[in-house]
């Protein structure tokens, strides 16, 4: 099996374990709410918040970034820590970037 065929195999694998452990036993996170916001006005805050999120987090850890010295498994090994630290850093800065909007997550049961 090549490695693109791998990378095409296990990526898909590994983010979606990755996205199942971010949710827990509860499930998806609490939605964001800001006083006065309408449902227009929180879905193209949240666009404009994931696509600069994926920008800034593509910049720390640019797709197809492995060292090639490190071989086929070891290429695929760095590749997918890179797809996980990339996808931790887009939540993160996704989540800076609600909060200094003025949104916070509902609260359970709210």
């Amino acid at each position: 099996m090549s490695n693109a065929t791998l990378i095409g195999t296990l990526l898909p694998l590994a983010l979606s374990a990755g996205l199942a452990a971010c949710a827990g036993a509860s499930g998806a996170p609490a939605p964001w709410q800001k006083a006065g916001a309408t449902d227009a006005t929180i879905a193209a805050d949240t666009a404009q918040c994931r696509t600069t999120a994926q920008q800034q987090a593509a910049r720390l850890y640019p797709f197809g970034s492995s060292n090639p010295t490190l071989g086929g498994a070891g290429m695929v090994a760095a590749q997918q820590q890179a797809d996980i630290d990339r996808s931790s850093a887009e939540l993160q800065f996704f989540n800076g970037c609600m909060e200094g909007r003025g949104y916070t997550r509902a609260k359970p049961g709210n």
